[in-house]
């Protein structure tokens, strides 16, 4: 009896010690395969432009089916639009199903956003991307979990997450956040 208890034990630490090294080395990957070849995200048009720039970038992540994201668009438009001599950036990204891809383009031909979608141009870096924006990385959990919550808004500087918003963005917040950081730039 004590032998079984022990050899459990034994099992039980040995898994735990395999679980944390596994997570540890797939919590800094930023590669995956993508039919048959490496995606790194630092070869994406975001990262090159957005990510890796001491310059602020407000990142706001959103879906079509999403009704409180098109209700964010007038307040978001606007912030644009009083930061536009500033030099931050203002982008968005999809969360939408890639089967509703085409669903999207006639999204972004209405021109609501005044900023400009990077969905479509980093779709080989979407699954990179989503783990980023989610603080998640694939594989880091025994259970799937496949859905984000929208809207979501980053606001992002020098590699780094500086402020999230979960939810509506409340303009006066943001806009308060946008300039103080502006001011310590």
């Amino acid at each position: 009896m004590k032998n079984k208890i022990a050899y459990c034990l034994i099992f039980l630490f040995v898994i735990c010690l395999l679980t944390l090294f596994f997570r540890s080395k797939i919590f800094h990957n930023t590669t995956v395969i993508v039919d048959n070849k490496n995606v790194n995200i630092e070869n994406s048009s975001f990262y090159k432009k957005y990510y890796n720039t001491s310059r602020i970038t407000v990142v706001n992540i959103w879906a079509t089916w999403c009704k409180p994201c098109m209700e964010e668009i007038p307040a978001l438009n606007k912030l644009k639009s009083q930061y536009k001599d500033t030099g931050v950036n203002f982008i968005s990204f999809s969360i939408d199903n890639i089967n509703d891809i085409e669903k999207l383009k006639k999204f972004n031909a209405t021109k609501k956003f005044e900023w400009d979608d990077i969905t479509l141009e980093n779709l080989e870096y979407r699954k990179l991307l989503q783990n980023l924006f989610y603080n998640t990385t694939e594989g880091s959990s025994f259970i799937k979990i496949s859905s984000y919550d929208v809207p979501r808004t980053l606001i992002i500087k020098n590699k780094k997450i500086i402020k999230e918003y979960d939810g509506l963005v409340d303009y006066n917040d943001i806009s308060k956040f946008l300039g103080l950081e502006l001011k310590h730039n």
